[in-house]
């Protein structure tokens, strides 16, 4: 039974890459943002709402949304405002996934994702290239807004700030998506010069 255990392992896999494959023949594919560690088959809804108001005074429930963190263990400006952003995080209940530049957490997210290559050949990992593929220069700290339905992401701030201003600027990213405007066409991303450029 054991030497079974391996071949079955190996069909289940090509039988995910099949499908995988056989998607992108689909008519309207696109290639989406990188999974994003969302776990599968749950929705946002099963979460207890956390509400925010809009300025224009809709109201978003932020489990339709996650922030993105680019961050280093080596750079002073992540270390300054990557705890802000935890705490702010725990206090609306906004899910933020912490990506690392350099292969290491910090004390706000010791467990951070480590952008990956699809193949050796790519001079870029994905998830930095989707991010930052508009010309956006590659900095820490810098954070984007996702929309967890879609997977549009739009670039919040790139270096340290208060919390005021990133809920100001997350605030206005979600209107931006709700009316279905295209990230590169809001301006430029706010920035400070407390930033770690690669």
């Amino acid at each position: 039974m054991l030497l079974l255990s391996p071949a079955f392992s190996q069909a289940t896999v090509a039988d995910q890459i099949a499908a995988l494959e056989q998607g992108k023949t689909q008519q309207d594919w696109k290639p989406g943002l990188p999974d994003l560690g969302l776990p599968g088959g749950r929705s946002p809804s099963q979460r207890a709402p956390h509400m925010m108001a809009l300025s224009d005074g809709r109201e978003v429930n932020l489990n339709n949304y996650a922030v993105v963190v680019f961050m280093q263990r080596g750079c002073q400006y992540s270390a300054k405002f990557d705890p802000k952003l935890r705490e702010w995080a725990d206090q609306t209940g906004i899910k933020v996934y912490p990506y690392t530049l350099d292969g290491y957490g910090d004390s706000a997210f010791p467990v951070a994702l480590i952008p990956r290559k699809v193949n050796a050949n790519e001079p870029i990992a994905g998830e930095i290239l989707t991010f930052f593929g508009n010309g956006l220069p590659i900095a820490t700290p810098t954070t984007f807004m996702v929309n967890v339905n879609t997977n549009m992401a739009y670039p919040l701030y790139q270096g340290d700030t208060d919390m005021a201003t990133v809920s100001q600027r997350l605030a206005q990213m979600i209107e931006a998506d709700i009316d279905h405007l295209a990230p590169d066409t809001l301006g430029p991303v706010p920035s400070s010069q407390a930033l770690t450029a690669q």
